[in-house]
């Protein structure tokens, strides 16, 4: 960041989106005297009891700033080593997205990730319950508040389109820490998944989650269902929508969204976390390095997470080993806007050997991404459902 640019950064909100946006920028600018941090948050509202799951980048900067590893673990996180899918598509009963094994995810309790991040010391924490964001004085806000009141077109959000709308969550009753991956089993229903979780971690008690839609299965039956296939206590109902804001900057190019007030979509692929990350460094290049104006910057994050909807959409379109009117509901939803980046990435993961389609530091000479996948991930998903991309026209 530039030296002679002052800026106070404020955060407001200490969920997930909240303590990662100021880890980063309180990481990043503390050589920095010309930039102040401030993160801003009422304690009365507590992080999401849900036991959550990430891709790399989210434990590397807790180990840079915090030195949190893997013997030195003071939120009781669990190694993510990739996912494993269950009952998905036809071909194979088990699919695998592994990271390389150099290279770790986490599970961990938003809590206990909470207290570590607001006691790190690279920035201020303040204590108040901000009602309009637009009284915060600072150069630069990030809203991380949550998920808004009003998710609707005339209040500037966006449905996502995406069969799952309700969780059941629930405490297991057996020891899921003998597992370093995320498992995500296909239900008649739906989808459920299990984070291994440290039974000392209060998330142990959300670490399962029944996935399913309201309108095709009640709430009853769901929860009929859930205890008859899992060994589980039930802990909470919760329905939902996945939407994302179609004005995530306000007009002065001051307030940003992020966190559950940007978006949110179901935990499939775990990519909650990572955009958080990626848009608060998309939003710093932009303002303080000038890579980009704002609206390139705005229009680069709706494309972002289009591709994220999109891919984890193409996951369902392969059914599961369960005939019901859920996957039926599934596999018929269709995205209006064409991309034709997804055909791309996928034609040349099918069309390029395991070796090749490693990223080049892993000796493969693939550069591209889709979201957040390079095409290995295409090509692991590819081989378990056996999907062939369309050819070129």
């Amino acid at each position: 960041m530039e030296k002679d640019i002052h800026k106070k950064i404020v955060v407001v909100g200490a969920g997930n989106a909240g303590c990662l946006t100021a880890l980063h920028y309180g990481w990043h600018s503390r050589k920095n005297d010309s930039i102040s941090v401030e993160l801003i948050y009422n304690p009365d509202v507590k992080p999401e009891p849900v036991g959550q799951a990430t891709l790399v980048d989210p434990p590397a900067l807790l180990y840079a700033a915090t030195r949190t590893n893997w013997m030195n673990n003071p939120i009781h996180a669990t190694m993510k080593s990739g996912i494993l899918y269950e009952g998905w598509g036809k071909k194979q009963d088990v699919i695998t997205n592994p990271f390389p094994m150099d290279r770790m995810g986490m599970h961990y309790c938003p809590c206990e990730m909470q207290d570590l991040v607001l006691k790190s010391g690279f920035f201020k924490v303040t204590e108040a319950d901000i009602k309009d964001i637009n009284d915060v004085d600072a150069d630069l806000v990030f809203d991380c508040r949550g998920t808004p009141d009003d998710i609707s077109p005339q209040n500037g959000y966006r449905e996502l389109v995406n069969p799952t709308n309700a969780v059941i969550l629930g405490k297991p009753n057996w020891d899921t820490l003998g597992e370093l991956w995320t498992r995500c089993v296909a239900t008649p229903d739906g989808w459920t998944f299990i984070i291994p979780m440290h039974p000392e971690s209060p998330s142990h008690n959300g670490s399962v989650g029944y996935l399913y839609n309201s309108n095709i299965t009640s709430k009853e039956d769901a929860e009929k269902n859930f205890l008859k296939q899992f060994d589980v206590e039930i802990t909470q109902h919760k329905e939902y929508k996945n939407y994302i804001s179609t004005k995530p900057v306000d007009d002065d190019g001051r307030i940003f969204l992020n966190g559950n007030r940007l978006c949110f979509l179901e935990p499939l692929e775990s990519t909650g976390a990572q955009i958080y990350m990626d848009w608060a460094s998309v939003v710093g290049e932009s303002v303080f390095l000038k890579k980009s104006s704002i609206e390139q910057s705005v229009s680069s994050l709706k494309g972002y997470i289009y591709q994220i909807e999109r891919f984890v959409l193409w996951h369902y379109q392969f059914g599961s080993k369960y005939d019901t009117p859920f996957w039926d509901y599934a596999k018929s939803l269709k995205l209006t806007n064409y991309e034709p980046n997804f055909d791309k990435v996928a034609r040349w993961s099918d069309e390029t050997s395991w070796d090749d389609v490693m990223v080049p530091e892993y000796g493969g000479m693939a550069n591209i991404k889709y979201g957040q996948w390079s095409p290995i991930s295409f090509k692991y998903w590819m081989e378990g459902v056996g999907y062939k991309p369309p050819a070129k026209t």
